[in-house]
């Protein structure tokens, strides 16, 4: 008898059969989507083609040597968006070039009959001061307002030990040609044996923070505040003072730019004794050049006050050169870099950007630390006078100091006379004055010779010149290690006198004055008359042989508007100090004797 199959067993399916099919399937799917990617392929093709119907056109970019990298990374990115203005493809092309250099080439006339050069349609170069010049010299090759794509602010590169002294009370820019003229500065500060800050102030290619901090010195010296400097201040006796000594008293020679300063400083074996103790960099400068240098010998130092920025501005150049095209290509290149997410490209590079969020490198040299005040850039007029200055300190000053030695000279201030503190600081200032500067020396007080109540000490001339055995250097460090307080004040006939010979030995080729330091009011009978005082200045006065009057008073005086009407009459400044102990009237002479 047959057996039936269970009704519930499962009937087997043979597999071979299905995979045939679901290879049959595969293949025929791989041959559509084949012939549909070759046919979106093409069709991007002629896309691509037809954006670029007018052609390929090169965005030329110019940046400073510090920049540039970090740009050009970010033109390969923008590059490969394939970006399209006005229907020509786009590529971004960044070259690293001094500053200087592209503002002379911008600015350099063109031949007769010839065409003009090739200009860049974007310029970035290291602060504003050079697009502010640019716009100066030819308003035409500016297109529209700089945009700052990064910023870092200047600092100084210093030697470890002279950033582990001063932080604890860092310096302020205004007291930087003190500490570079004063032989003795770092002695005071707690550096013993290392004499005064030798600090680098090269001016060559690439060395935009020397100028910046010139710029700080410049503007913190003509008064508190971020700025701007104006071109009135900036020809001030202080601030050409101030910045002159920062030029003249720099370690000679000089590091002819930025990026050898900072070589020799950290080279260096013995910084105690060493050429160089700083240099002016920005902080992205300096951390490039601790990263390239592991280990380098090498801290910030930040100066207080207001703080001068290398802003980094885009410039759109106008031009025969910059059609519509590039200066569009140029704009939207910019608003590419300013986005968060490529600001973050300028932020690991070591520098600061608007964007929130974004992540500064770790250092062990820089902080990155956001200034709490920047300095406003200054005019364009003022701006260069301080760039001339610092390029050609004055080869010294003729100046006869006229010094108080009344008895209120006596009285004492932080443990000596003021009359102490007084020839301590200017023997120190003239210690530091170049050997070409010519400075003589009066001192008044009641009948110190027979009737007269002045005195020449040391004759006016050249500080290298002998007097006998001694140089003149010499004579008036003597002369003021000798002095000691008299009687009273006879202000105005000695002033009067000091300035009569001071027009009629007049030195050209150098600035005149008479630096005035007294500590109270005129106390002549037979010459009481301040109005008899400013005639007579007046009449004395010579156009053709500028003489003006400076005065530093010391503690409240009663003749202090008499004194500023002279020193307005004559060209001339006033500081007032309440005291000789302390640095404000170390500052004042620095600033006020040449």
């Amino acid at each position: 008898m047959a057996r039936h199959r269970d009704g519930s067993a499962v009937r087997k399916i043979s597999r071979g059969p299905i995979i045939a099919m679901v290879a049959v399937v595969i293949v025929v799917l791989g041959v559509v989507g084949w012939f549909q990617l070759r046919a979106h392929t093409g069709e991007q093709g002629q896309q691509a083609a037809a954006t670029c119907v007018s052609g390929r056109q090169t965005l030329p970019i110019s940046a400073d040597a510090t920049i540039a990298p970090a740009l050009s990374a970010l033109a390969r990115a923008y590059n490969a968006t394939g970006p399209v203005i006005r229907d020509h493809c786009i590529t971004a092309a960044v070259t690293a070039a001094d500053s200087a250099a592209t503002f002379a080439a911008l600015t350099a006339p063109t031949p007769p009959g010839g065409q003009p050069a090739a200009t860049p349609a974007l310029w970035v170069p290291q602060s504003t001061l050079w697009t502010d010049r640019l716009a100066a010299v030819n308003p035409q090759l500016v297109s529209g307002a700089p945009d700052s794509v990064a910023s870092t602010p200047v600092v100084l590169a210093v030697a470890p030990p002279v950033a582990k002294t001063l932080a604890a009370h860092p310096p302020a820019w205004r007291d930087l040609p003190r500490l570079q003229s004063d032989p003795h500065a770092l002695d005071a500060s707690g550096l013993p044996g290392w004499g005064g800050l030798r600090l680098a102030m090269p001016t060559g290619p690439g060395s935009d923070a020397t100028a910046l901090a010139a710029t700080a010195v410049a503007t913190a010296t003509a008064g508190p505040g971020p700025g701007p400097l104006t071109e009135a201040a900036a020809h001030s006796a202080p601030v050409t003072a101030a910045v002159a000594t920062l030029a003249s008293a720099a370690p000679h020679p000089t590091p002819p730019t930025t990026a050898v300063a900072l070589t020799a400083l950290h080279t260096q074996t013995d910084a105690a004794t060493a050429p160089l103790h700083a240099v002016p960099v920005t902080a992205q400068q300096l951390y490039r050049a601790t990263e390239d240098n592991p280990g380098a010998a090498l801290a910030e130092l930040v100066p207080t006050g207001a703080a001068p920025m290398a802003d980094y501005p885009a410039i759109q150049v106008g031009g025969p050169n910059v059609d519509e095209t590039m200066a569009r290509a140029a704009s939207a290149f910019v608003e590419y870099i300013r986005r968060p997410e490529q600001q973050q490209t300028l932020a690991a590079a070591g520098f600061l950007v608007d964007a929130g969020g974004a992540t500064m490198p770790t250092s062990a040299a820089v902080a990155f630390t956001r200034p709490e005040q920047t300095m406003a850039a200054p005019t364009a007029a003022a701006a260069t006078a301080v760039g001339t200055v610092l390029a050609n300190p004055s080869p010294g000053a003729a100046t006869t100091i006229l010094l108080d030695i009344s008895g209120s000279m006596s009285t004492d201030e932080g443990g000596q006379t003021r009359l102490r503190n007084t020839t301590d600081d200017l023997a120190r200032r003239i210690g530091a004055l170049p050997d070409s500067a010519d400075v003589g020396l009066r001192v008044f007080s009641a009948a110190l010779d027979g009737p007269e109540p002045w005195v020449e000490k040391v004759p006016g001339g050249p500080l290298s010149d002998r007097i006998g055995s001694q140089t003149r250097r010499q004579s008036l460090d003597t002369a003021l290690n000798g002095l000691s307080p008299a009687t009273s004040t006879h202000t105005y006939p000695s002033l009067q006198d000091a300035y009569d010979d001071a027009v009629a030995h007049y030195a050209p080729g150098k600035p005149n004055s008479v630096l005035l330091i007294t500590d109270g009011p005129n106390d002549d009978a037979a010459y009481k008359s301040s109005s008899t005082l400013l005639a007579n200045l007046e009449q004395a006065a010579d156009p053709a042989k500028p003489v003006r009057v400076d005065v530093i008073t010391i503690g409240d005086n009663p003749d202090l508007t008499t004194l500023q009407a002279v020193a307005a009459q004559t060209g001339g400044t006033v500081r007032t100090v309440t005291g000789s102990a302390g640095p404000a009237l170390g500052d004042a002479v620095t600033a006020l004797l040449q």
